[in-house]
């Protein structure tokens, strides 16, 4: 009886792993990838809506009124505590200037004397950064007009003209092209979060074929077959790479066919590092399975560790909260994890601004270094399996 036959038979019966580890769990990394929001292709100019209470009344008050209405949209509200609450509650409003009564008096006064600007009350939208950006345009502007009172003019009104033509010569910004195709964001963030489906797939997919490949029936008709040990290893190893396989085809044809279809030809390069990335990680968990089987563990037990240990790697290999957030320390344990060294290979191909052998080979070496941990712990399962089988004797 042919032992690579006999597996994927195996493999097919076990079928309902395959739906629920490979094909439900695949859906979690994509519903991440869809949530994701890709960089547009040119600079946008946003208007954020902008209200302004003004208690002064002064020239400088109401130049700041009109500059913030001219890169805004203004929007009319009440002085009081009511209408600030609800604007803010209903987020109707991105940004809330409040200028206190004498602020132009003191905005004056500090200028002439070389102390700090009064301050402003200022309420952001947290829900959007165009809150903030209109923050920062407000403060370049009284700061152009504190400029011209202490050095030009101590007509505020002049200060005040002089500010807003100052603030009319702006510069156009436009996107610099780069000589290589970036990869979607989408496309990583679906890629990192299908590293968890893809290790409890092939971890329970690969430890229940060796379990059901080392019960005594199958075990024994396997043995009387006229076949050598090394036929009988080959074909066994042969259907887990089988099985890796499938997990690798499905992760990666699903994500380039959602994500990465106008990519294939612009940035083949860098589609085909996040394809070795995951196919170097599939042997992680394929290996894992492998070691598992002959370790005799149940089918129960390789539930758990797959689920769990599948979780953990994800968590520390940065797949799901970047290295950059992490403890030292922590990260220092990172990087003894096979996630870690697949999840910078596919982080620096959605990162790299050209294509050349310097910036794709160091890429190619992470998934490198991601094999070598599936080719330790495949050598750790092979010799588990011998002392069993002299055990055995």
């Amino acid at each position: 009886m042919s032992t690579f036959r006999t597996s994927l038979r195996i493999v097919a019966a076990h079928r309902v792993i395959i739906l629920v580890y490979l094909l439900t769990l695949s859906m979690f990394g994509l519903l991440m990838g869809l949530s994701v929001t890709d960089t547009a292709d040119e600079v946008v100019d946003t208007h954020a809506t902008v209200a302004v209470v003004d208690r002064d009344g002064s020239e400088v008050s109401r130049g700041v009124t009109r500059y913030l209405g001219s890169v805004g949209e203004a929007r009319p509200l009440k002085d009081s505590r009511q209408a600030l609450q609800d604007a803010t509650a209903q987020n109707r409003i991105s940004y809330i200037l409040i200028i206190p009564a004498g602020y132009g008096q003191s905005l004056q006064a500090s200028a002439r004397q070389g102390g700090k600007p009064p301050a402003l009350e200022t309420v952001v939208n947290y829900e959007s950064a165009a809150g903030s950006l209109m923050d920062v345009r407000t403060t370049s502007y009284l700061e152009q007009v504190r400029t011209y009172l202490g050095t030009v003019t101590d007509d505020p009104a002049r200060a005040v003209a002089l500010a807003d033509a100052a603030m009319k010569h702006t510069a156009s910004a436009e996107l610099v092209p780069q000589e290589a195709t970036p990869l979607p964001r989408s496309l990583l963030v679906y890629a990192q979060f299908s590293l968890y489906p893809l290790t409890a797939f092939a971890i329970v997919a690969v430890s229940t074929l060796m379990t059901s490949l080392g019960r005594r029936a199958v075990r024994s008709r396997l043995s009387a077959a006229p076949v050598s040990g090394w036929e009988r290893g080959r074909g066994l190893m042969g259907s887990c790479l089988v099985v890796g396989l499938m997990g690798w085809a499905w992760i990666l044809c699903l994500g380039v066919a959602v994500f990465g279809r106008g990519y294939l030809v612009s940035a083949a390069p860098l589609l085909g590092v996040v394809a070795a990335a995951l196919g170097a990680y599939t042997l992680v968990p394929v290996s894992l399975g492998f070691l598992l089987g002959q370790l005799g563990l149940k089918e129960n037990a390789a539930n758990v560790i797959a689920n769990i240990g599948g979780l953990a790697m994800s968590f520390l290999g940065g797949a799901w909260i970047s290295t950059d957030l992490m403890p030292a320390a922590l990260v220092t344990v990172a990087r003894f994890t096979p996630t870690y060294w697949a999840n910078r290979a596919m982080t620096g191909a959605s990162e790299v601004t050209s294509v050349s052998a310097d910036t794709v080979l160091p890429l190619l070496t992470n998934c490198g270094v991601c094999a070598l941990f599936a080719v330790a712990i495949f050598s750790v399962g092979l010799a588990v399996g011998r002392t069993r089988a002299r055990s055995s004797l």
